[in-house]
């Protein structure tokens, strides 16, 4: 019997199936091992093509037995068939595991496809998590089985005040070599430098980052000789693995990184792939003189983004270009720095500066997620949202725990009224780093522009911990005051953040809260404060334009300022034409200078780019009201209300003034009391 059902198992070739389809299965999970990661795909799809192979095997030998294929189909297999009685077409090997493979493929791809679907249309968005140290541990399911590990700032011991700089660079730099490796599951720097300065101790810092491995050091400077001291320590345990110091001159002090993330791998035993090594063994190719200036620039780049600190950047990249001209991470360093000044002050120089800068980093290295990020930005500050979007997740393939381009695909979204993706995206990207500040600002800034005010404070307060050193909560919060109708609480807010640090948003928002309470010569001697520091700021003339245009000693001078605002707002436009408020800014401005054919056109094109926009809406009301159009301006009213401008807002506006001796006008604030009441409640547009 035994003898009879080997022959079988060889006469209908389950054998040869069975052999080449375990070939064909371990080739597979070779290639999804690969690719998958590459193409953005999660782990489980890894583990899901171990589970179709494995349940595709037994399917391949049922098939290979129980089936031939005929010229009419796939046909039952009898024993005349094996006997050679009917002549057929008998199911090779090769087509066994063919069906087999096909079967799995569909399987799999099904299995993704419900997957995707699952995480747009039924998973909530990812957890908001907005704690101190002391809040729960940050999970740590990215690791995967692999070693965690957190790099710390390296503390300057030295009386010398650039070795501050330098600490934290070469802890920076360590972080990113780390990170490199598939071997190592590595803590994001914003997260690990939240703790630089603070008071806690090694077990807490781990357990809050959700790490085993924490990697300290200090640096000091004696005379010619830069001392480097490094331990890693296991934090379960509080067991020194390893420490060494490595006494350098300056020319050669930038090899200390190679080596200790070498010997961070060797102490935690890690067998690393030939790709891995590779990355080790790199090491640094670039000017240390460069080097030193573009850690200086980075420096500058992670502070609070101040007038002052954005022209320190800017010196040390460009410092760091001249030494080393083909030196890709300071060109990229260079982009990210005249961008953030174009973000500022609209200046369009700027904006052709951070574009030559990022396209050369480009061209320099087009495998560096920063440049990619800073091309995001480039192109969402362009209105190309499509390239921008391109471009962040190129990002993310390259380095799928970016928070920056998370913040920016989100900014991205938001843009395009995609709030959504928008809200989902960033509560990834605080999910990833709970301590990161440009997070939780980006977070407070997306709920106060839907109208979710009273949410946005929470992450606004939060700022106040990440970074008591700056005026960015005070700032923010004044913002947030102003909206909800607490003009005096945001005026004192934004008069805390001018004695922490003069900024031009700063004192154009302190200006507006003086409009909104009727002090319209105060706004007047306010904002231009604010134009010293951003002369080409469309908005700023513009809201400078208005408070003139309100008050009874200066209103002579309106025309003009509106003018200025109108030149510039067309400038930045020629930079980015589907900037929603800047169209409708626009309109409010030619309105207010009688212009009533380029009115009505910028505020139709702005309601068409961003239907679900409150700011549109509102600019659209006072423009109609500029020219007379009162009902089409309370319409524009209600729905500015609608989509949660608030009620209070829209009373003390005296550029509605007109508005409210019109019959339905106490009708529309009503139901905007009724709509502003469940805001909370409601879903932002998609």
């Amino acid at each position: 019997m035994i003898n009879r059902l080997l022959a079988q198992l060889q006469q209908r070739r389950v054998t040869r199936v069975a052999a080449m389809y375990a070939a064909a299965a371990w080739a597979l999970l070779q290639v999804a091992d690969v690719m998958f990661p590459i193409i953005g795909l999660s782990e489980k799809a890894i583990a899901m093509v171990l589970v179709l192979a494995v349940v595709g095997f037994p399917l391949s030998l049922i098939l290979s037995w129980v089936f031939n294929i005929t010229p009419h189909g796939l046909e039952q297999t009898s024993d005349t068939d094996i006997e050679g009685d009917v002549e057929r077409f008998h199911l090779t090997p090769l087509r066994a595991v063919a069906i087999a493979a096909a079967l799995v493929l569909v399987l799999l791809v099904g299995y993704l496809i419900a997957e995707r679907l699952y995480q747009i249309i039924i998973e909530p968005a990812p957890p908001v998590v907005v704690t101190g140290p002391t809040g729960p541990t940050v999970p740590s399911s990215s690791a995967a089985g692999r070693a965690t590990i957190a790099v710390l700032p390296f503390e300057n011991f030295s009386d010398v005040a650039d070795m501050e700089h330098f600490g934290d660079g070469l802890a920076e730099e360590i972080l990113n070599l780390l990170a490199k490796l598939d071997e190592l599951s590595v803590a994001a720097r914003t997260s690990s430098f939240y703790f630089k300065g603070k008071d806690f101790d090694i077990p807490a810092i781990a357990r809050h980052l959700g790490v085993r491995y924490v990697l300290e050091g200090s640096v000091r400077r004696s005379g010619r000789q830069v001392r480097v001291t490094a331990q890693l320590i296991d934090a379960r345990n509080g067991f020194h693995l390893w420490s060494e110091t490595y006494d350098r001159e300056p020319d050669n002090v930038f090899s200390v990184q190679d080596e200790i993330s070498r010997e961070v791998v060797d102490n935690l035993q890690l067998i690393i792939s030939p790709e891995s090594k590779g990355i080790l063994d790199e090491g640094l190719s670039v000017n240390p003189r460069a080097y030193e200036f573009y850690l200086r620039g980075r420096d500058y780049l992670r502070k609070p983004r101040d007038p002052q600190s954005l022209k320190n950047a800017e010196g040390m990249f460009s410092k760091a270009v001249s030494i080393a001209p083909d030196y890709p991470d300071a060109f990229a360093g260079l982009c990210d720095t005249q961008l953030q000044q174009y973000f500022a002050n609209h200046e369009k120089l700027r904006f052709s500066a951070a574009e030559k800068a990022c396209h050369r980093a480009q061209e320099l290295d087009d495998s560096s997620p920063a440049v990619y990020v800073a091309l995001g930005n480039l192109y969402r500050a362009s209105g190309q949202f499509a390239l921008a979007e391109r471009k962040f997740n190129r990002a993310l393939t390259l380095k799928p725990g970016s928070v920056d381009a998370h913040i920016g695909l989100a900014e991205t979204f938001k843009s395009q009224g995609k709030y959504t993706l928008a809200e989902q995206t960033l509560g990834s990207a605080i999910e990833l780093e709970p301590n990161n500040w440009a997070a939780a600002m980006a977070m407070g800034r997306y709920l106060f522009d839907v109208g979710r005010v009273e949410e946005s404070t929470a992450y606004f307060e939060r700022i106040d911990d990440l970074l008591p050193e700056s005026n960015a909560a005070a700032n923010n919060l004044g913002s947030a005051y102003f909206l909800l109708g607490r003009f005096e609480d945001a005026s004192s807010a934004w008069e805390k953040a001018l004695s922490v640090n003069p900024m031009a948003t700063v004192y154009a928002n302190l200006g507006s809260s003086y409009f909104f309470q009727g002090r319209y010569d105060d706004a007047a001697a306010m904002y231009p404060k604010a134009l010293e520091m951003a002369p080409e700021s469309f908005e700023n003339w513009g809201n400078l334009a208005d408070a003139y245009r309100h008050s009874t000693q200066l209103s002579a001078l309106a025309p003009a300022a509106y003018e200025r605002a109108i030149a510039l707002a067309n400038e930045y436009l020629q930079i980015n034409p589907s900037d929603a408020f800047a169209l409708a800014a626009l309109g409010h401005y030619l309105a207010c200078t009688d212009q009533r054919e380029a009115a009505f056109e910028n505020i139709g094109l702005a309601r068409q780019l961003a239907q679900n926009d409150m700011m549109v809406y509102y600019f659209s009301a006072t423009a109609l009201c500029a020219l007379g159009e009162k009902q089409l301006a309370l319409d524009a009213v209600r729905t500015a209300l609608s989509l949660g401008y608030p009620l209070h807002m829209v009373e003390a506006d005296a550029g509605l003034e007109g508005l409210k001796q019109m019959p339905d006008y106490a009708a529309v604030l009503a139901e905007g009391v009724r709509q502003y009441a469940h805001l909370g409640a409601k879903e932002p547009e998609q």
